[in-house]
């Protein structure tokens, strides 16, 4: 690992811890903030919500483990890993939730809602770069051949 690649490393990581940080803050919201009489609940509106955060933690896990070439010999030992972490993340965040939140509790359908979520940002991942994660270039925005000529 080159002095340049150690450089980068917090620049590429920063996006993610952003976005870590702000799937936690909504997990941890009080129970008083949500009305659970509204159309809210009656849609099952948080489901969307926990499988939209989770598809973009997953997503900016992907691309910054592709990015510091993370496994990226063995790419579906990467796909497994990057499920496994933010759906686990997922699962702690449901189980502290409930336990230590006034008027929130933990519920298995959250959790089945961001491993859902962890598979979508795989596969927008694959829709952005054409690849699955572990093969992008260091230096790569975008590497899809169709995306580029946008």
């Amino acid at each position: 690992m080159s002095i340049y690649s150690v450089a980068r490393t917090p620049r590429i990581l920063t996006p993610l811890f952003l976005v870590a940080i702000l799937v936690m803050a909504l997990h941890l919201l009080p129970g008083s903030d949500i009305d659970s009489s509204s159309w809210w609940s009656t849609y099952k509106l948080d489901k969307v919500v926990h499988a939209l955060s989770f598809a973009l933690l997953s997503l900016s896990l992907s691309i910054a483990l592709s990015k510091q070439r993370f496994l990226h010999d063995n790419k579906s030992m990467l796909i497994v890993l990057i499920i496994i972490s933010t759906t686990l993340f997922g699962t702690i965040l449901e189980l502290i939730q409930g336990e230590w939140m006034l008027g929130r509790s933990a519920e298995f359908l959250d959790i089945v809602a961001d491993c859902a979520g962890s598979a979508i940002g795989i596969l927008s991942f694959r829709g952005l770069y054409g690849v699955f994660p572990g093969q992008i270039p260091q230096d790569a925005l975008i590497s899809n051949p169709r995306k580029s000529s946008i």
